[in-house]
């Protein structure tokens, strides 16, 4: 028998309060129903039972599908599954889960685990209507829908190159060809300083609030300064960024609204409880 372990072990994460389970559970939970539905015998390890219930667990942690686990992969958690009991009765002869460290750890993993599935089971009972979704997705999603911008720029390292050039584009200079011979930044350079559709999100916040001002078709008169340099920006075009449909992103709003019920339901219980912080 290879000596092997589950390789899984269930992974806690540290959260502001109010959205710590809220996260948590969503990593954590399961359903323990389908997994207890069949609870055979595989193994019996010196008198203790590895079971069914404890090989989907297994697979859960190890991220293998136990619908379709194939034979060597149910033959490798057996296995593992044997390797662990042995282990830990050999921990329990030795009194080592009385260890104040281990219990300590054991506890918080147990405490999470029952939080986190009771907030799973409870985020269950909330039915999420489509004209709720309908609603967030109004509100959030088209009624925030940014701009694109398709603009080119000349980067160099100071103010007065900057400005120098922008004498040259006001003289009638051409664009693209500044930017091959004087821009620093190599990626849009060989392409005249064309930088292709962005959002404002996507750019550093200087250019982006500089092209936010700027008209279609125009070549701004004062270069901007980022952390990259200084940017000769011309502005090509301008549009409207076409939104995700509804159905499309359904399940995704779906989420978001049951993580807000969620954080309501933990408000009202901080809003009950008698909290002590000691600093």
């Amino acid at each position: 028998m290879n000596l092997k372990f589950l390789s899984a072990p269930v992974q806690l994460k540290t959260t502001p309060k109010k959205l710590a389970l809220a996260i948590v559970f969503s990593s954590l939970c399961f359903t323990t129903s389908s997994i207890l539905a069949a609870d055979k015998v595989l193994a019996v390890v010196n008198g203790d039972n590895v079971t069914e219930s404890q090989l989907k667990i297994a697979a859960l942690q190890s991220k293998v599908d136990f619908n379709s686990i194939t034979p060597v992969q149910k033959i490798a958690l057996v296995d593992a599954l044997v390797n662990r009991q042995l282990v830990l009765q050999a921990a329990l002869k030795e009194n080592f889960d009385k260890d104040p460290e281990v219990a300590s750890r054991v506890k918080a993993l147990t405490d999470s685990y029952i939080a986190a599935n009771y907030l799973a089971k409870i985020a269950e009972t909330y039915k999420i209507s489509d004209k709720e979704m309908q609603a967030y997705y109004d509100k959030n999603v088209l009624a925030d829908l940014p701009k694109e911008y398709k603009a080119r720029h000349i980067l160099v390292k100071t103010k007065d190159e900057a400005n120098a050039i922008i004498k040259e584009l006001e003289a009638g200079a051409d664009f693209s060809k500044l930017a091959k011979e004087k821009s620093s930044d190599a990626g849009s350079a060989v392409n005249g300083g064309d930088l292709g559709w962005f959002t404002g999100q996507n750019m550093v916040a200087p250019f982006s609030l500089a092209v936010a001002k700027m008209k279609k078709g125009e070549l701004d008169k004062t270069p901007v300064e980022s952390q990259f340099g200084w940017h000769v920006i011309k502005l090509d075009d301008v549009r409207d960024v076409t939104p995700p449909k509804f159905e499309e992103v359904k399940p995704e709003i779906e989420k978001v609204l049951i993580k807000e019920h969620l954080n309501k339901y933990l408000t009202d219980l901080n809003s009950k409880a008698k909290i002590t912080l000691n600093k």
